[in-house]
């Protein structure tokens, strides 16, 4: 009886392990992203659809929407020292951009990279199906979001936050990306992305 006790334990401690060993490590991975990205798609509005459009350009993330489209869009763009220090480049009409960024939606891949690049990403994740791509969540606490309600989702090849998860009905909610309309362009030219949700 008590063989099989120990041998049930070091059983599960090994599928455990070899769970663990599956999942991505979060700094290694956001390290090993593309300088370059852009990404447009469609967030859908209870009275319109809104066109977003993100981009990376080396230590510049921008995301330019959040409008129906006889409207005018907004702009924001965060930059990213090599010391994971956060600065406001271009600030949307009617909002204070003083003091450091605190990046969260869409602009979530600003702090994905500060974190990375002040080596404060300590975790391992798995990856998930959203629509046809595969994405990571992140606990936003990890980004330096206090009290959060939704994670933000990112892109498994490129890391751009398309998606929000809901902490307490672990779906998919929030700000989020219409996944059937996204496109991708990394390096000039226009891809879907490589590894496919399982």
């Amino acid at each position: 009886m008590v063989r099989c006790l120990a041998l049930a334990i070091v059983a599960l401690a090994f599928a455990e392990a070899t769970a663990a060993a599956a999942g991505t490590d979060l700094l290694q991975w956001a390290r090993s992203l593309p300088e370059r990205f852009a990404v447009s798609g469609s967030k859908v509005e209870p009275t319109y659809m809104a066109a977003i459009d993100i981009s990376r350009d080396g230590d510049v993330v921008s995301i330019l929407g959040g409008a129906p489209a006889w409207a005018e869009r907004s702009r924001e763009a965060v930059a990213v020292d090599a010391d994971g220090t956060m600065r406001h480049l271009v600030c949307p009409g009617g909002m204070a951009c003083d003091g450091t960024p605190s990046p969260a939606g869409f602009l979530s891949t600003a702090a994905l990279i500060s974190k990375s690049r002040a080596g404060a990403l300590d975790a391992s994740i798995e990856a998930e199906p959203y629509g046809r791509f595969s994405v990571l969540c992140v606990p936003a606490e990890m980004l330096g979001i206090s009290r959060p309600i939704l994670d933000p989702c990112f892109e498994i090849t490129t890391g751009a936050a398309i998606a929000q998860k809901n902490r307490f009905s672990n779906r998919f909610d929030g700000p989020s990306l219409d996944p059937a309309s996204l496109t991708f362009a990394t390096d000039n030219a226009t891809t879907a992305p490589k590894e496919q949700a399982p």
